[in-house]
């Protein structure tokens, strides 16, 4: 949800700066092995549509989960050279290192929860089970290793879903308004600052 939260944020942004030109800048963007990316979304869709159960019933999901991660780390490599997505992938890093910490999936206590289901109880979130139509596993703050990267955050109201999500999920999210903003490299001065070779940038 976040994610799709940033593409609307950025693309507002890119609207705000751009105006008319905002179409051109974003496909400008030299996106490198975009199908890395589009695949690891792929990969991770069966995990994020199965339900509330044991982990065990989802093993296969799970290790599509964490190719998928794989392949999101070829395409940050591969685009490596773009400020946005190597904030993207900081983000990524930091979800891929708390998942392979506890087991290959994301950790949510049952108190975060109650949070983003309103009206539950601690009780209703067995601890151990994979918590449905996600990639988390409902796990006690004390189980949890790297608990600062894991599902903490919560969206607030007035946002209409309620939703969890982590540190990394908001490096992600950081990197996509970033990358929207046009294609300017890790090399690139920003319009207005200085070129290396002296002047302003165009």
């Amino acid at each position: 949800m976040i994610l799709a939260f940033a593409v609307v944020l950025g693309l507002i942004a890119s609207l705000v700066r751009h105006r008319s030109c905002t179409v051109e800048q974003i496909a400008a963007i030299p996106l490198r092995s975009a199908w890395l990316a589009l695949l690891a979304l792929v990969l991770q869709y069966p995990l994020l549509h199965a339900p509330l159960g044991p982990t065990h019933k989802v093993g296969v999901q799970q290790a599509l989960f964490l190719i998928s991660h794989v392949l999101l780390l070829a395409f940050v490599w591969r685009n490596r050279a773009l400020r946005g997505i190597q904030i993207v992938g900081f983000g990524v890093l930091c979800n891929l290192l708390v998942v392979v910490a506890n087991g290959g999936f994301m950790p949510i206590t049952p108190q975060t929860l109650t949070r983003i289901n309103l009206g539950s109880s601690v009780e209703q979130w067995p601890v151990g089970l994979h918590y449905g139509n996600s990639k988390d596993i409902i796990l006690l703050q004390a189980q949890t290793r790297l608990w600062a990267l894991s599902d903490i955050l919560v969206l607030p109201p007035p946002f209409p879903w309620p939703a969890a999500f982590s540190l990394g999920d908001l490096l992600i999210a950081l990197g996509i308004v970033v990358l929207l903003q046009g294609p300017r490299s890790a090399s690139e001065p920003l319009v207005g600052e200085p070129s290396p070779l002296g002047g302003e940038s165009g």
